[in-house]
């Protein structure tokens, strides 16, 4: 039943999507919401039913010649984004008002491809989710995006990304023909690529083939010159997928292809790719602190809490990772409210220049709060999300080495500051002349935004509910890729 939900969720936004564009603008509308909402029951049921010691798969053979396999699965390691996945959507038809069919449709068709490569345990299968993800979120960019440089970010992130993909395409090919010469056929399933005899030049250079495309689409410096723009440009709902779930997609297919492929090379880069983490917190942070615009200035707290992930996952530690997959969750919600509130602004002012904002709080007293408590949540305030995760986070990289946690430390002071400072200068204050006619939030954008307002505060004051599901799948992944490696627990 597990195997059927998930591949439900896979494909109902894709079919959805092609009536969308067959019907009406209207009802290309309502039929999207349907599927949102029937998506989003879906994700609550694979979330209920799963057994944290369980794992449930899926395989179809596809090109038996070729060893093409549509084999998909969920188990502790992708659960927690499968179900951020399955509720991104519902809260988008609350707050943005597009008469389009096609923007809808573009929406149900990137969540499709996010379902696809999370839940891909082929890598051909991995491959293709992984260029069908990019696609609309292009479209959506270069035809949706308000900005008159919208066509010049979608193309300029293209590139960086098809370059990155191009790469791992090379390193997938050479997996599977190299299974192909030691077993007699060819094979592109994770669990038989993982059996291959590799030298160790093999697996370094493939790991860094794997990982610049990651990089890219993470990003970390320095391959984020593609990130401000593409953020600044889309359209509200565009950044927020972007923010919420793509570089996430990123995150996970580290730790479910790159480790299981090539442990002794990650095992081995893992110092060098904890300081590139640490330095990309670093280098947003400051970076965040320079802008007025409050869009780019949210992409630039969001890359820096992703530099913070990749560390965590090369700290080589079970505390690490745990904490990193519940960030996953956090970042979600406290990154994905502040897009979204910002569009608010937006649309109402018609700037997103920090300097000409102020006293939006004295105008709009719930739309403060809301702001606040996402903000908080990002910094990691205790009783919120945020704070578990990042607690755990450090934790994982002070145990790994004490100036790993140090530093990482000092860079979310950094964040913490700049987000003080910025709200400050937008909300706080007192109001001027182009911030007297701010309306506050709508009962509708309220129902919207109160769920994940609950959750922050639920989540950060019983992480077990979700931490107990996600831990033993994490364990075992743990056990079987890195603590053999480093013949023992560190």
């Amino acid at each position: 039943m597990m195997a059927n939900t998930l591949n439900l969720m896979i494909w109902t936004p894709f079919i959805v999507g092609i009536l969308v564009l067959l019907c009406t603008d209207k009802n290309g509308k309502i039929l999207a919401l349907l599927s949102s909402l029937i998506v989003s029951v879906f994700g609550l049921v694979l979330f209920y039913k799963f057994d944290p010691l369980g794992e449930y798969f899926y395989t179809l053979s596809l090109v038996p010649k070729y060893g093409i396999n549509y084999a998909v699965g969920v188990d502790g390691l992708n659960l927690l984004l499968i179900l951020i996945i399955s509720f991104a959507l519902p809260p988008l038809f609350l707050r943005i008002k597009n008469p389009k069919k096609g923007y809808w449709a573009n929406l149900l068709f990137i969540q499709s491809g996010f379902f696809l490569v999370v839940s891909a345990r082929d890598l051909a299968l991995f491959y293709a989710g992984w260029e069908v993800m990019l696609l609309p979120i292009f479209t959506l960019i270069g035809i949706f995006g308000k900005d008159e440089k919208r066509v010049r970010a979608a193309f300029e992130m293209m590139y960086y990304a098809i370059f990155g993909s191009m790469v791992m395409l090379g390193a997938i090919i050479y997996l599977g023909v190299t299974y192909y010469l030691q077993n007699g056929a060819f094979s592109f399933l994770l669990s038989d690529l993982i059996k291959l005899n590799l030298s160790g030049a093999e697996q370094s250079v493939l790991f860094f083939c794997f990982m610049l495309a990651f990089a890219i689409k993470i990003p970390l410096f320095p391959f984020h010159l593609w990130m401000a723009k593409a953020y600044t440009t889309a359209p509200t709902s565009g950044t927020f997928m972007l923010s919420v779930v793509a570089s996430k997609v990123a995150i996970l297919a580290i730790l479910t292809f790159v480790l299981p492929l090539f442990p002794n090379a990650f095992i081995q880069n893992a110092s060098l790719f904890v300081w590139l983490g640490i330095f990309s917190m670093l280098y947003f942070g400051v970076e965040a602190f320079r802008q007025r615009d409050f869009k780019t200035l949210l992409a630039y707290a969001s890359g820096s809490h992703l530099g913070l992930i990749l560390a965590a996952i090369f700290s080589l530690n079970l505390q690490g990772w745990v904490g990193l997959m519940y960030q996953i969750v956090a970042h979600a919600m406290s990154s994905g409210m502040m897009f979204l509130l910002v569009g608010i602004i937006a649309k109402q002012l018609g700037t997103r220049d920090c300097l000409k904002l102020g006293g939006l709080a004295i105008k709009a007293p719930v739309f403060a709060l809301f702001f606040a408590i996402a903000m908080v949540s990002s910094v990691g305030l205790p009783s919120t999300i945020g704070f578990v995760s990042e607690f755990l986070m450090l934790l994982g990289l002070f145990k790994a080495n004490l100036i790993y946690g140090a530093v990482a430390t000092l860079s979310i002071i950094i964040g913490a500051a700049y987000m003080f400072v910025i709200y400050r200068k937008a909300i706080l204050q007192s109001t001027n002349k182009l911030t007297a006619s701010f309306k506050d939030l709508s009962v509708k954008e309220s129902v919207a935004f109160l769920i994940p307002i609950v959750l922050i505060f639920v989540l950060g004051l019983a992480p077990n509910l979700f931490l107990n599901k996600i831990k033993p799948g994490l364990q075992n992944h743990y056990e079987t890729y890195i603590k053999p490696n480093l013949g023992g627990e560190k």
